[in-house]
């Protein structure tokens, strides 16, 4: 947005308009916005399993010897040096901008 308020200033738009075709655009994104979230529909039922179909699956795997639980994300697989480097990743910038928008907030008062 600020590339096309830029190109604007440079074209010889007056400042009080800079903002005109920012907005338009602006509000095309959210009626395209409104309109995703409408086509947006709950599955079908047909694409859930049915409970017996579930029970004879997990039948199928304890007979294979292959049977798994729960889910392999948070508490599966430990706490290794890569899940430490990503929590870096994520967690040093969070952490802040949390700091500097206390430390901003703390002028105010």
């Amino acid at each position: 947005m600020n590339y096309i308020r830029e190109f604007e200033i440079a074209a010889g738009v007056p400042r009080d308009h800079v903002y005109d075709v920012t907005m338009y655009v602006l509000a095309a994104m959210l009626v395209a916005g409104f309109v995703c979230n409408y086509l947006v529909k709950p599955l079908a039922d047909n694409w859930f399993m049915k409970p017996e179909e579930v029970a004879a699956l997990q039948a199928k795997q304890r007979a294979a010897g292959t049977m798994t639980s729960g889910s392999f994300g948070i508490g599966k697989g430990g706490f290794d040096s890569k899940a430490a480097l990503f929590w870096a990743f994520v967690g040093i910038p969070l952490a802040w901008g949390v700091w500097q928008t206390l430390v901003n907030a703390m002028k105010i008062f």
